[in-house]
């Protein structure tokens, strides 16, 4: 069969010389088909088969590896938790955001917008190049592909319009852009604020405490009690109110206290409620009024009342004004000398006081009781000075003739009351009888040549105190002086 193919490719009109064709026999003798090999087992195809195309497999992966384009971070979502949110309910913004491979995530940044482009909160940043800040903790869970946060706190509370923007900072080795994203609109709305509409003290002039009210005082100001000064004060929108501040003052603006009003439920501070302190006196409705409100201001003294309200979410904006009250008097207790006394009896305006020339001079004793309040302040001048309310001194006479003993009472705001004394001392006989020894001489209206052993009788002088006496009967004016002539215990100085 062979040969008949060989001859089938022969050309008739070739001549092949006797040598070639022998050649030509011996090769194709040569070059005759082997026995055709066994067929490989089908498994062993198949396993070929699979290596070639795991081969291929595993050459495309790698080629992918090194030319692939690593995943780039996106903010898959950005809402507020609502649209509105009201202040005086302690309501601030909150804010959701999910993010796709966080781990490609440097750094968050959170800004706020007013609706005309002015920047108004943040920016705020959180670093996630460490895995979750400690802030977001509460908020956050993050795998490997995504990071969700819900409902994270932002501290807002400054009423407008507000659109929020979350820039994504991937890691500089990336060498990406940042990635940012704006949620809708949200409203803070703010309600009225709190303003103090009245206050008033209960009374503008009080008498101080223990005094007691007579017919003789039946008109003066009823007196302050235990509770002192009482206010009342009416305050609009109190559902607004976080505290409320008394401040009393003097006139002339010298702060002496105040005292703190806590309006907000200590188990739900979004509730407004009163506190102990203000419950007997106080009922919230649509209006806050609180009457007889004790300030505990007791003194003598003037007091001008301040109420401010503090509006819940303050932050930085002013406190609302102040108002005040009308000045209060709490006036002192009347003072009376009820008693004042020389030597135990009723003090007189004027002493004489003899004084026997060479005698030593008495003294005297002054004994007082003053009733009064705490304001009283009693002097004895010309000393010792102050003295207690009540009391007694012995005090001597002034050499110099006359001595005058006044007692000072004053309240502090009234005129004084004031009691003096004057004590004047004379001599009883200012014209004693001259006895002269007789001698050898004469003695001037005795008789001449009389014995020597014989006194003379004293001579008289003419009474100048008769005369006196006598000149004043026709002159009204005159000074007295028949005490010289009155025993001692018709001037009632028993010193």
């Amino acid at each position: 069969m062979a040969g008949s193919q060989i001859e089938q490719w022969q050309e008739p009109e070739l001549q092949v010389d006797e040598s070639v064709e022998t050649a030509a026999t011996a090769a194709a003798i040569t070059l005759a088909p082997a026995p055709a090999p066994l067929p490989r087992p089908r498994w062993q195809r198949r396993l070929a088969i699979a290596a070639g195309i795991g081969a291929l497999g595993g050459l495309g992966a790698l080629l992918w590896w090194f030319g692939r384009t690593p995943p780039h971070p996106h903010i898959l979502d950005l809402s507020p938790s609502q649209s509105q949110y009201a202040t005086a309910q302690a309501e601030i913004p909150q804010l959701s955001w999910q993010v796709s491979y966080p781990r490609q995530v440097e750094t968050l940044v959170l800004r706020g917008y007013a609706p005309d482009g002015t920047l108004t909160y943040g920016p705020e940043t959180f670093d996630l190049s460490q895995g979750l800040p400690t802030n977001l903790l509460p908020y956050c869970d993050q795998t490997r592909r995504l990071l969700t946060c819900r409902e994270v706190p932002l501290e807002l509370r400054r009423p407008g319009q507000y659109r929020f923007e979350l820039t994504l900072l991937p890691n500089i080795a990336l060498n990406l852009p940042p990635v940012r994203a704006e949620s809708s609109l949200v409203t803070v709305a703010d309600l009225p604020q709190p303003t103090v509409v009245e206050l008033a003290p209960d009374q503008v002039i009080y008498s101080e405490a223990g005094t007691q009210i007579s017919a003789a005082t039946a008109d003066m100001a009823p007196p302050v009690t235990e509770a002192g000064i009482q206010v009342s004060w009416i305050v609009t929108n109190p559902q607004s109110l976080q505290d409320l501040l008394l401040v009393v003052k003097r006139p002339d603006g010298t702060t002496l206290g105040g005292r703190r009003f806590s309006l907000r439920d200590p188990q739900n501070p979004t509730q407004v409620a009163l506190p102990d302190a203000l419950q007997p006196f106080c009922q919230i409705q649509d209006r806050l009024i609180c009457q007889g409100v004790p300030t505990g201001m007791l003194e003598v003294g003037q007091y001008q009342f301040e109420l401010t309200p503090v509006p819940v979410n303050l932050s930085d904006r002013e406190l609302p004004a102040a108002r005040q009250s009308e000045v209060v008097n709490i006036e002192p207790r009347p003072v009376r000398i009820a008693a004042f006394t020389i030597n135990g009896n009723e003090a007189q305006p004027k002493y004489l006081v003899p004084v026997e020339p060479g005698q030593p001079i008495p003294g005297f004793q002054v004994a007082w009781r003053v009733e009064g309040g705490s304001t009283a302040k009693v002097e004895l001048l010309p000393s010792p000075g102050t003295v207690g309310l009540q009391g007694a001194l012995s005090m001597p006479l002034s050499p110099a003739g006359t001595t005058t003993v006044t007692l000072r009472v004053t309240d502090g705001q009234n005129p004084p009351l004031v009691r003096a004394v004057t004590f004047e001392t004379f001599n009883p006989r200012p014209n004693q009888p001259v006895v002269i020894n007789q001698g050898s001489g004469a003695v001037p209206g005795g008789r001449e040549g009389a014995p020597a052993s014989q006194p003379a009788a004293p001579v008289r002088s003419r009474d100048p105190l008769g005369e006196s006496l006598r000149d004043r009967e026709s002159s009204p004016n005159a000074p007295l002086s028949d005490l010289q002539t009155r025993p001692l215990e018709d001037l009632n100085l028993q010193f």
